[in-house]
């Protein structure tokens, strides 16, 4: 019976060892395709890290404007308040007596 198994190696050894080759041939290119894919796809990861930092810091300049922007409108809200009472605050004027605006309108109609 072993002598039957020998023989068999003898004649079939070259396929047996190409079938061997073959199949750790198959394993490897499988590894190396498995690990190529891993880096691309560990790459594609890095650079949409690097691109939402980039969004994360415009985003916190927008807020960063936003909060400026809304301190800049109360101050202006808080300017038009003033302004409105101003106006709404009768204007001071001197109290003149009639002969003193008489005495101002002849003096500017006077011709020379």
């Amino acid at each position: 019976m072993i002598n039957k198994i020998t023989k068999t190696l003898k004649k079939y050894w070259k396929y047996l060892l190409g079938f061997v080759a073959f199949l750790f041939s198959i394993f490897t290119i499988n590894k190396i395709r498995k690990k190529r894919s891993i880096e691309k796809i560990d790459k594609k990861i890095n650079k949409n890290e690097k691109a939402t930092e980039k969004l994360e810091g415009k985003v916190e300049e927008v807020k960063r404007q936003k909060t400026a922007v809304k301190k800049k409108v109360v101050v202006k809200k808080k300017q038009i308040n003033k302004t409105k009472q101003q106006l709404k605050k009768k204007p001071t004027t001197k109290k003149r007596t009639t002969s003193a605006a008489k005495k101002n309108i002849l003096s500017k109609t006077k011709k020379k």
